[in-house]
């Protein structure tokens, strides 16, 4: 058993270092795959980072994203602020409940979505293979970028400076404006613009392999369902 749960984590991680490394050929492997189950797991573990990054903040003592400097009192989860709540409940709701149902929703609705639309150019894809292979396509870049810089620039950067919460901090000009411009360029040109970018190339590989679509009209799914999904049905829920 120990064996079989070893080698399925190597497999794994295998997969994730494919897509970094080799994405063709690994959306190739994962989309012959007739189990979902690294499509699980690569949403489970794209969780588990997160928590850790709320761990970790919580242990020393730090603000997760700032939210008792950034935010307003109440705050609000979602339906463009129709649903407000107090701003020391916000991060329990985001962690405990809203992102497992949003992990768990994107299982469905990013490769329902991007299945759907194929079909207008007679897509021969199945849904699971759409599942396997949007998945990391999402998740992979989702680590690497914006879980990694969080783990990386809010609690260790903490400590180093003595400030609560460097990032807004650095980002607000109080470390000078030189920190200020290389900050707030690597968060709007890293964290966000080149993650967003990312993605939606591995989307676009993704379901050119699955779909056996031209590559422009996979671009263009790929595109429409991130911007809809990332930008629109799941930031109606988080703020």
């Amino acid at each position: 058993m120990d064996k079989v749960k070893t080698d399925i984590m190597e497999q794994f991680f295998r997969y994730f270092w494919g897509i970094i490394t080799r994405p063709q050929a690994t959306f190739n492997e994962l989309a012959r795959l007739p189990s979902i189950r690294p499509a699980i797991m690569i949403s489970v573990f794209t969780l588990l980072v997160g928590w850790l990054n709320l761990l970790v903040t919580l242990l020393s003592g730090s603000d997760w994203l700032g939210t008792r400097r950034e935010l307003l009192d109440p705050t609000f989860v979602g339906f463009f602020g129709r649903l407000r709540v107090g701003l020391e409940d916000w991060v329990p709701i985001f962690f405990v409940g809203l992102e497992p149902i949003l992990s768990l929703l994107g299982l469905v609705v990013v490769p329902g979505l991007a299945h759907v639309l194929g079909k207008l150019w007679r897509g021969q894809g199945t849904f699971e293979r759409s599942v396997n292979t949007l998945s990391f396509a999402l998740g992979v870049p989702a680590i690497v970028i914006p879980r990694l810089m969080e783990l990386l620039f809010t609690v260790p950067v903490n400590l180093i400076s003595g400030h609560p919460y460097w990032w807004a901090a650095a980002m607000n000009g109080e470390f000078g404006p030189g920190i200020a411009a290389i900050w707030n360029f690597a968060v709007i040109g890293i964290y966000a613009i080149a993650c967003d970018s990312w993605s939606i190339v591995l989307g676009t590989i993704a379901i050119r392999r699955v779909q056996g679509i031209p590559w422009w009209a996979s671009a263009l799914i790929s595109l429409f369902v991130y911007v809809l999904w990332g930008y629109g049905l799941a930031a109606t829920f988080v703020r």
